[in-house]
Parts: structure tokens; C-alpha cells; sequence
């Protein structure tokens, strides 16, 4: 479910609005435009069906018992579905870096790191895509996924300093400082923890247009000089 947040009071950082879907950037002194996003997943386990064990005679008369059989399923990578169209400009900047996270997750969840994993792609630009795209490999390699807790608190917290910038021409790109909570599992492809993340990271993120489009360019933690840098770790307190 997509909610909305108000980080800590500070200069920097107003307030979340709700939008479908580290450094300042752009000129201008326009109030910045923030958001918040909750990340959405859901992990496929086991169903229970009831089954009839049969019919016994007791002389009397016959009876009939049920059984509850756990059916084991195969795990279905979710399929993410890209608008072609936005109500505006900042709906979509906001929206496809929302939708990218969701393909991060699918990507590297079960049943295995899909390293051709098309939503993904058509989120990022080539550059990121090739990082990406190692990255995936080598979790496929060495057998390991990506999932999120059934009680995930993970969310993007996302600012940019100057909405009025984003006129969304081939090549212009834009930085987002994005507050992620991040608590993500990793996990063997058979079910064993490698290790667990709790914590709040701030992020820069650039934003480039490509093909009409805005794409993650890069994503990248924010130095602890960052302004913002503590107000964002402290939120995990908070959760």
C-alpha cells in the first residue's frame, strides 16, 4: 500500500505528498516536491487443500474422512505492469523510480535472479542496466534471492529540490534524494538466510530521460555528510 510520510522537521526536507506510483539539482528557488512510497510484494508459499482419504466400512455403516494435504507451488515471479502514460511530469519521474524498486525486487526474487528480466530493463538506462545485469548473474551464480518480509516496512522516501525543472527533453536527467528503509531478506534459492537488513539508508539517485522516458541512471548511497545523511538513519528508530 502506497502511504504518506512526513520525515523529521527540517529546512531540507518538507512535507510527503502522495504520489501514485542527495544532492540538490536544478536552479531556481521552487519549494521542493517530495513523496513517499511503500513498497509493495508478497512471497507464494504453500496452499492446503482437503482431500478425501477414502471411505471405510465399520459393519454399521460406512464413513468417509478428509485430510489436510499441504500442495507445495513453485514460486511466481510477479509480472510489473509500465504505464505508457502520466497525469504529469512528476507523476511518472515518481512513478517509474516506484515501479523500478518493484523490478528490483521481482528480479532478484524467486524462483531465482533473473538476469533477463525485461520490466527491469526498460527502467534503467543502459549503464545501469549492465551493473544490473551483472549483478544478477552473479546471484544466480552463487544461488541466492532477494525477498521481502510478509511484515516489510520498506519505503522510499523521496525528495527533488525543483519540480519546475523537469520539462522531460531526450538527455535531461535529474537527482532524487531518495530515504529508503530497506529490509530486504537474503536468502539461499532453498529457504536459508544469509542475511537480514534493517536499516535506513539515504540514496542519490539520477533520473535520465531516454527514449521519451525517465530511467534510474544511477543509485548510489549518500556520504554521511549528505544534508539530510543523519535525519534519514534516524527514521529506522521510528519504525
Amino acid at each position: 500500500m502506497i502511504g504518506s510520510r512526513r520525515w523529521p522537521a527540517a529546512p531540507l526536507l518538507g512535507a510527503l505528498l502522495l504520489v501514485v506510483g542527495t544532492s540538490a539539482c536544478g536552479p531556481g528557488g521552487d519549494a521542493p516536491a517530495t513523496a513517499s512510497l511503500d513498497a509493495a510484494g508478497s512471497a507464494v508459499g504453500g496452499e492446503e487443500s482437503t482431500a478425501a482419504a477414502g471411505a471405510e466400512g465399520d459393519g454399521e455403516g460406512e464413513r468417509s474422512a478428509a485430510r489436510t494435504v499441504a500442495v507445495e507451488t513453485e514460486p511466481v515471479r510477479p509480472v510489473i505492469e509500465i504505464p505508457t502514460e502520466w497525469p504529469s511530469e512528476i507523476e511518472e519521474l515518481y512513478g517509474r523510480y516506484w515501479l523500478y524498486w518493484q523490478a528490483f525486487a521481482a528480479a532478484h526474487g524467486p524462483p531465482g535472479a533473473d538476469s533477463t528480466y525485461g520490466p527491469l530493463r526498460e527502467l534503467s538506462s543502459p549503464v545501469n542496466w549492465t551493473s544490473l545485469e551483472d549483478q544478477l548473474r552473479s546471484f544466480a551464480a552463487d544461488g541466492l534471492v532477494l525477498e521481502l518480509p510478509e511484515d516489510s516496512i520498506t519505503e522510499h522516501l523521496l525528495r527533488i529540490p525543483n519540480a519546475s525543472v523537469l520539462a522531460g527533453d531526450e538527455g535531461d536527467e535529474v537527482i532524487l534524494q531518495d530515504c529508503w528503509i530497506d529490509d530486504f531478506v537474503r536468502r539461499t534459492v532453498d529457504g536459508d538466510v544469509v542475511a537480514e537488513a534493517h536499516e535506513a539508508k539515504l540514496m542519490n539517485v539520477v533520473m535520465k530521460v531516454i527514449d521519451g522516458e525517465w530511467r534510474v541512471h544511477g543509485v548510489s548511497r549518500a556520504t554521511p555528510e549528505s544534508d539530510g545523511y543523519q535525519q534519514c538513519v534516524e527514521l529506522i528508530d521510528q519504525r
